[in-house]
C-alpha cells in the first residue's frame, strides 16, 4: 500500500504531553506520515513541525461548555425572593426618626399621630426585610445544595449534557480532519472518541479504507474528582467511552490491569494492547553540565533530598508530602512542577509551606525536557510519587516511576495498587498509606535509611526496567496498526527518535505561491512601496500591503485600507483578516512596532509574530524614526539635535517609547524570529542588529532630468513632516531673509497631500530637507529623484552607511552660507542634482530594497 497516513487527536496543547509526541515520532520512524491535532492553548491556530511529525494547534472558543457554565450561574444567582440590606433597613428607620423629630419639635396632634404612624411602619418593614432576607438567603442555599446533589448524581448521567466541551472539540477540529488525508484515526484519550468514530464511518461511506484506535491513558470511571469534574461529569465520560469504544479498530491502553479491566467493564472481544507510559531506559542517564536538581535547590551533597516531578492537583498529593516535612528535620523536597511553577494549584503548595514553616525547605522548579528529565533528577535522593486514592491511580504506572528508577533513585510511593505492587515486587522503595502524613514520614526515613542498599540493587539489576523501554513500546504500537492495515503497512526503524533530538519548527508554507503581507501603517506609503518593488523585481512573488486610515489630511494608497476605529475595536473585522492571512501569506513584514490583526492578539507585535510563524509564515519587523530613533544617540552624532533637553515631553516619551520597543524587539531577535529592518540610515546606530531597508519611490511619478537650475530668482521648498525634527524655524528665518534679497522664491508647505507633493518639488529648483537630526527623510528621497538640489544636515557615521549620498552638507550654522555659495556656483548645484539622482536610482529604486527583503525573508 502506499505510504500509511495517521492522524491523532489530542485534548491538550502537546507540547507536555510525553505519550503523544513519542507515539507520533515512534510511527513516522516506521514509514507513517503522522499528523497530530491538539488544542491551540495560545489562542491562535499553530501548525509546525516536530521531526517528521506534523502538528496543527486548534484554538477553541468554548462556546457549548461557556454557555452550560452560564446556566449553572444563572441558576445559583437567581432568586424568587430578592435580597435586602441592612442599609434598606436603616433608610427605613431614619424616615421614621424625621417624622418623629419633626413632631417633638413643632407639635401638633396631626404631626405626632403621623409619628407614630411611621414609627410601628418602621418596625414591621425592618421584620418583613430581615425575615425576606433570611428567606433569600436560604433560597440561595437551597440552589446551591441542588446543584450539589445534581452533580453528586450518577444515573442517567449524558456526555452529551454534561460534558458540552466534547462538542467544543468536534466543532473545533472537525473542519480540519475532513480536510486531511488520513487512514488511521488514533484518539488519545476519550475526548475526540466520537470525533473520531464519525469521521471514519463518513470516510467509509464514500467507500474509503478507514479505522480509527482508542488510546485510553487512564481509567475514567476512577478519575480524580476535583472541581470542574464532579461524580456526573465522571460518570458522563463512562458513558462516553462506553458508547464508542465497541466502535474501535482497536484499544491501546497503558498498563497490563487497567487492560483487564477496559475488557470486562466494556465486554471487548479482545483484550486492549498495553503500551506503557515510559521513557526511553536504555543507557545511564548521569549527570549532565547544566542539569542539577540539587544545585538547582542549593542543596549539599550530604543533605537528604526527596524529589516530586509532573502535574500539581490535589489528586496527585504532593500536599502529603509537604505536610511531613515538619517530622522530617533536614530534610528537602524538590517539586518540578509541570507545566509551570506559575499556576494557582502550585502558589496553594507554597502557601501550605508557609504556613508549615518549610519554605527553606521546599524548592518549586521549573520543568525540563522531557529526555532530560532523568539526568536532571539523578543527583536527588528518591523519588516521590503520593498519589491520593482514585479508581485511576490504581491502574497507574506513571511514567515517573520508570524515570526515577532510570535515574538510580530508591521508590517512596503511596499504596495505589499498580505502583504499591510494582515497588514491592521489585524491591526499589517503600510505600505509605496515601494521604497519611505520619505514614509518609515514617516511611522516608525507611527509604533514607535503605537508599545505597537500593541504589546498588537498581544498578546491579540492568534488564528489570527491560519490558518497560519505550523502544520495546513502540514496536507493540507498530505492531497494532499492522494488525490493523497490514503487515507491509510500517516497517521496523533502523533509529528510533528520541525527543532530544527533536525540537519543534513551524512549518513554513514552501508549497504554496509567494504572498509578502506589509502592515499595519503603511508609513508614508512605505508599505505599499515595498511591496511593489518586491512585485517587480522578485519574480513570482505578490504583495499585500495593509494601511490604517487615522482620519487625518495625510492618505496613502494600500490594498487595503482600515479606519483606525475599526483596527483597534472590531473584532469581527479582526478575525476575518486574520482569516485572509492564513489562507494567503507566507512572509509577513510587521511596520512600526504595532499589533498587525487589531488588538487580536495583543497591544503590541510580539504575540502577533509568534501567531504568524506558528501558522508557518516567516516574519520580520520595520521600524521608522518616530519608533525607534535614540534621542541621546541622535544628540551625541549632532549638536543641532532636537533633543538636547531629555526632559522636554515630546523628547521623554520618544525615549520611553524606543525603550519599549527595543525590549520588545531584542526578544523577537534573539529567539531567531526574523530579521529587523530600520527604514531610516541613522537609525542602524540605534536599533542593534537592524539592517538598513531603504525607502522606495516610483521613479515613473518622480524620475526627471536634473534641474537646468539656471531661473534667476530659484524656487526653494521647505516641506516638513514634523518642523521640530526638520528645524523648520532655520529654514524660515534664512530664507525668508533671502527672499527679502530678492535673490530665492521660499516657498513653506505642510500637511500636503501626497498627490500634490510631485507637482511642488518639480516646481522648484532647490529643496530643503532636515537640519538637525542628522539624517535625510523621504522630502529629500523625492527631490533627489526629481533631479533637485537637496540641503540637509547628514553627519558622517550615516553618509557611511549610505554612501553616495546627493544630499548637500548643510545644517543650522552654515544654511545660509551653503545656500548663497549653491546660487552663485550654479554648475556645482547642477552636479549635486546629478549625483542625487544616480543615489536613488542606486539605492532607492526598489532594486535594492527587494534584494534585502528577498534575502533576509528567504522570499521565494
Amino acid at each position: 500500500m502506499d505510504r500509511l497516513r495517521v492522524l491523532m487527536l489530542v485534548n491538550n496543547d502537546i507540547r507536555h504531553d510525553t505519550r503523544v509526541m513519542k507515539s507520533a515520532l515512534a510511527l513516522a520512524d516506521g514509514g507513517a506520515q503522522v499528523t497530530v491535532i491538539g488544542y491551540g492553548s495560545q489562542g491562535y491556530p499553530e501548525h509546525v513541525r516536530l521531526g517528521d511529525v506534523e502538528i496543527h494547534r486548534v484554538p477553541l472558543a468554548w462556546r457549548y461548555q461557556n454557555k452550560a457554565l452560564e446556566r449553572r450561574e444563572r441558576f445559583l444567582e437567581g432568586s424568587l425572593v430578592p435580597a435586602t440590606s441592612s442599609a434598606d433597613r436603616r433608610a427605613i428607620v431614619r424616615r421614621s426618626r424625621l417624622r418623629i423629630s419633626e413632631a417633638a419639635e413643632l407639635g401638633g396632634r396631626e404631626r405626632r399621630a403621623r409619628a407614630k404612624v411611621a414609627e410601628a411602619g418602621a418596625q414591621a418593614r425592618s421584620r418583613l426585610s430581615r425575615a425576606q432576607q433570611r428567606l433569600h438567603e436560604g433560597e440561595k442555599d437551597l440552589r446551591g445544595r441542588v446543584l450539589q446533589w445534581h452533580d453528586a448524581r450518577t444515573e442517567f448521567a449524558s456526555w452529551r449534557r454534561s460534558i458540552p466541551a466534547i462538542d467544543d472539540y468536534e466543532v473545533a477540529y472537525s473542519a480540519l480532519v475532513n480536510s486531511l488525508d488520513w487512514d488511521v484515526i488514533h484518539a488519545h484519550d476519550m475526548h475526540h472518541m466520537g470525533t473520531a468514530a464519525r469521521a471514519v464511518a463518513r470516510r467509509r461511506a464514500q467507500g474509503r479504507p478507514a479505522w480509527w484506535v482508542y488510546d485510553a491513558h487512564e481509567y475514567v470511571a476512577g478519575l480524580a474528582l476535583s472541581p470542574p469534574r464532579t461524580a456526573r461529569v465522571r460518570a458522563a465520560s463512562v458513558d462516553l467511552e462506553r458508547e464508542y469504544i465497541g466502535l474501535a479498530s482497536a484499544v491501546l491502553t497503558v498498563t497490563d490491569a487497567l487492560a483487564d479491566e477496559l475488557q470486562r467493564a466494556h465486554g471487548l472481544p479482545a483484550r486492549p494492547a498495553v503500551v506503557y507510559n515510559s521513557p526511553v531506559l536504555d543507557g545511564d542517564p548521569g549527570l549532565r553540565e547544566g542539569l542539577d536538581v540539587r544545585a538547582d535547590c542549593g542543596v549539599g551533597a550530604d543533605e537528604p533530598l526527596l524529589v516530586y516531578s509532573g502535574g500539581i492537583t490535589v489528586a496527585r498529593g504532593v500536599q502529603t508530602a509537604i505536610s511531613a516535612l515538619p517530622q522530617l528535620p533536614g530534610v528537602h523536597l524538590a517539586v518540578v512542577c509541570v507545566p509551570t511553577t506559575r499556576t494557582t494549584r502550585v502558589q496553594a503548595l507554597r502557601d501550605l509551606a508557609t504556613r508549615l514553616e518549610v519554605t527553606d525547605r521546599v524548592h518549586f522548579l521549573e520543568p525540563v525536557a522531557p529526555d532530560d528529565v532523568s539526568a536532571y533528577l539523578a543527583s536527588a535522593d528518591v523519588g516521590t510519587i503520593p498519589l491520593v486514592h482514585f479508581g485511576s491511580h490504581e491502574f497507574a504506572l506513571a511514567n515517573k516511576l520508570f524515570e526515577y528508577l532510570h535515574a538510580g533513585m530508591p521508590l517512596l510511593v503511596s499504596d495505589c495498587r499498580a505502583q504499591a505492587e510494582f515497588v514491592t515486587a521489585q524491591g526499589v522503595g517503600e510505600v505509605h498509606r496515601a494521604e497519611d502524613v505520619d505514614d509518609f514520614a515514617a516511611a522516608a526515613r525507611r527509604v533514607l535509611d535503605r537508599a545505597p542498599q537500593i541504589r546498588r540493587h537498581i544498578a546491579q539489576t540492568p534488564d528489570m526496567l527491560a519490558p518497560y523501554d519505550w523502544h520495546r513500546q513502540s514496536r507493540v504500537l507498530r505492531n497494532v496498526y499492522r494488525s490493523l492495515v497490514g503487515e507491509d503497512a510500517l516497517v521496523e526503524p533502523t533509529h528510533a527518535t528520541d525527543l532530544s533530538e527533536v525540537t519543534e519548527e513551524p512549518c513554513w508554507r514552501t508549497d504554496r505561491p509567494t504572498v509578502l503581507g506589509i502592515g499595519p501603517t503603511n508609513a508614508a506609503g512605505q508599505g505599499l512601496a515595498w511591496g511593489r518593488a518586491v512585485e517587480a523585481h522578485v519574480p513570482g512573488v505578490r504583495a499585500s500591503v495593509l494601511g490604517i486610515d487615522a482620519g487625518g489630511p495625510l492618505r496613502f494608497d494600500a490594498d487595503e485600507t482600515v479606519p483606525l476605529s475599526v483596527f483597534r475595536s472590531n473584532p469581527r473585522w479582526a478575525a476575518e483578516f486574520a482569516e485572509r492571512i492564513d489562507a494567503d501569506w507566507t512572509h509577513a513584514l510587521i511596520e512600526a512596532g504595532r499589533p498587525l490583526v487589531g488588538r487580536r492578539y495583543g497591544r503590541t507585535f510580539v504575540k502577533h509574530a509568534d501567531a504568524l510563524r506558528a501558522l508557518g509564515i516567516r516574519v520580520g519587523l520595520v521600524m521608522h524614526g518616530s519608533d525607534v530613533r535614540s534621542p541621546a544617540a541622535t544628540t551625541r552624532r549632532t549638536r543641532f539635535s532636537p533633543f538636547d533637553d531629555p526632559l522636554e515631553q515630546s523628547t521623554y516619551e520618544l525615549e520611553a517609547r524606543r525603550a519599549f520597543l527595543l525590549q520588545k524587539i531584542e526578544a523577537f531577535r534573539q529567539v531567531g524570529h526574523g530579521p529587523v529592518f530600520v527604514s531610516a540610515p541613522d537609525l542602524v546606530a540605534d536599533v542593534p542588529g537592524s539592517i538598513w531597508l531603504p525607502q522606495v519611490v516610483d521613479l515613473d511619478v518622480w524620475g526627471e532630468e536634473p534641474v537646468a537650475f539656471d531661473a534667476d530668482v530659484p524656487v526653494v521648498l521647505h516641506v516638513p513632516s514634523d518642523p521640530r525634527v526638520a528645524g523648520s524655524e532655520v529654514a524660515d528665518a534664512v530664507c525668508r531673509g533671502l527672499e527679502a534679497e530678492g535673490l530665492i522664491d521660499y516657498r513653506r508647505h505642510e500637511n500636503v497631500v501626497p498627490a500634490a507633493m510631485p507637482a511642488l518639488v518639480k516646481g522648484a529648483d532647490i529643496v530643503i530637507d532636515h537640519l538637525r537630526i542628522g539624517s535625510y527623510g523621504r522630502r529629500a528621497i523625492e527631490a533627489m529623484a526629481a533631479g533637485r538640489v537637496v540641503l540637509g544636515h547628514v553627519v558622517d557615521e550615516v553618509r557611511a552607511t549610505a554612501p553616495g549620498c546627493g544630499v548637500l552638507e548643510a545644517d543650522p550654522d552654515t544654511l545660509e552660507d551653503v545656500l548663497r555659495e549653491v546660487l552663485r556656483d550654479r554648475e556645482a548645484g547642477r552636479r549635486a542634482a546629478l549625483a542625487g539622482a544616480a543615489f536613488v536610482r542606486e539605492r532607492h529604486d526598489g532594486a535594492f530594497s527587494a534584494r534585502l527583503l528577498a534575502d533576509h525573508l528567504e522570499l521565494r
